[in-house]
């Protein structure tokens, strides 16, 4: 006479971190960014710490040492610069054609522009002679500072 024998086995997923392992070092430019891109609404704190897998809580110790100035913007002294040669706009959504011109006599340069894009994610653009120090208070003022 044949019997079954019927076997019941839990399935559990296990993860295996390799590496190093401890606690991450973070930049103050890091730090910095990611308290910028938590600046949104409700619940942008959390969504924030889920997207780059921190905890919010050091989101959130990051924010009050920005505010007493432990932790400040000139820390993170570098940022990237894109050096752009662009044509003015021709119109919304049309792309710029310039007229061929023949020579003649030279034409008067136009102050360029310059792009700055803030920790939050506001981009100022000003003209290439605007005072530093009125740039910093447009700068702190756009970035909430």
């Amino acid at each position: 006479m044949a019997s079954s024998v019927v076997c019941t086995v839990a399935v559990q997923r296990i993860e295996v971190i390799t590496g190093a392992g401890g606690r991450r070092a973070y930049s103050a430019e890091e730090k910095i960014r990611l308290v910028g891109e938590a600046r949104g609404g409700r619940g942008a704190v959390a969504a924030v710490a889920r997207r780059h897998g921190v905890c919010s809580s050091l989101i959130y110790r990051w924010r009050r040492q920005i505010r007493s100035g432990e932790l400040s913007p000139e820390a993170a002294s570098f940022v990237p610069v894109h050096l752009v040669d662009a044509a003015p706009p021709a119109g919304v959504g049309s792309p710029a054609v310039l007229p061929s011109q023949p020579p003649g006599p030279p034409v008067e340069r136009q102050a360029a522009l310059v792009e700055v894009v803030l920790t939050n994610g506001r981009v100022l653009r000003v003209g290439e002679d605007i005072a530093p120090a009125t740039l910093r208070r447009l700068a702190d003022v756009l970035d909430g500072r």
